[in-house]
């Protein structure tokens, strides 16, 4: 769904430009010819998340990779927020203008315990259920994917949802609801192999459960839904072909 920009930024909506997706740096690449389509989201308004190097670096580490798009997404304003909800339009991407769910993957960085509740925002005015249960139910499947999708990725309704950064990594649990999988450590050369996962996934129609199976055999890469925390704290795998222990992954200097 591309998003109808002059109809949502008028002339009530202050710093309109923060939308458009049109500076200096922005890269646009045809949505048509992409295999893997990727939105990599800051949870602040864009004058934050813009600044971000971290953020800026992976959008265009993600770009530089063939058959692979990547656009970005930042909190919108109250004012926008308030224009979403009010015409029923959900957020979306800034630079190809298209809402959150038409993406394959849809990343947030989480880098500090506050941006929680920001991720939850952007979800909701996404239209993104907040959790992967209440995600895998409306795509018609067990909410502990016991069973194998009938659907595969590219006709399930919402994309993958997962974080990554500081907070993420260095303590996942509090947050596991909320994303299909957790991104460990640095992500500079692991995004660049979930895509290719994801490519192969699509290419050969696996469902959403067998493409998550795939992922979590990444070095760096925790799957929740997979796992299973005791009474002590520790965290153990309910299935017996997901690794017992997750690595944090560590970019090569």
């Amino acid at each position: 769904m591309t998003i109808a920009i002059a109809d949502i930024l008028t002339k009530d909506i202050m710093t309109p430009a923060r939308y458009l997706g049109n500076e200096l740096g922005a890269v646009h690449k045809p949505w048509d010819s992409a295999k893997v389509r990727w939105v990599l989201t800051y949870p602040e308004i864009y004058e934050v998340g813009s600044s971000n190097l971290g953020h800026i670096i992976l959008y265009n580490i993600l770009n530089a990779q063939p058959r692979q798009l990547c656009d970005r997404a930042y909190l919108p304003a109250r004012d926008l927020a308030a224009k979403l909800r009010e015409t029923k339009t959900p957020l979306f991407a800034v630079e190809n203008r298209r809402a959150l769910t038409d993406f394959d993957i849809l990343g947030f960085s989480l880098s500090y315990e506050l941006g929680a509740t920001n991720i939850l925002e952007m979800l909701d005015l996404a239209g993104i259920p907040l959790t992967w249960r209440e995600r895998n139910l409306a795509a018609g499947l067990p909410d502990n994917l016991s069973a194998k999708s009938i659907n595969s990725p590219e006709n399930s309704p919402f994309p993958l949802i997962f974080a990554g950064g500081q907070t993420a990594t260095s303590n996942p649990e509090p947050y596991c609801d909320f994303f299909d999988f957790i991104a460990l450590g640095d992500g500079e050369e692991l995004l660049p192999e979930i895509g290719l996962v994801i490519e192969e996934g699509k290419a050969a129609g696996l469902s959403r459960e067998e493409l998550l199976l795939d992922l979590s055999q990444i070095p760096g890469v925790y799957v929740p839904q997979f796992y299973d925390m005791a009474e002590d704290g520790s965290v153990h795998p309910n299935r017996p072909d997901v690794p017992p222990r997750i690595l944090r992954r560590v970019a090569t200097p």
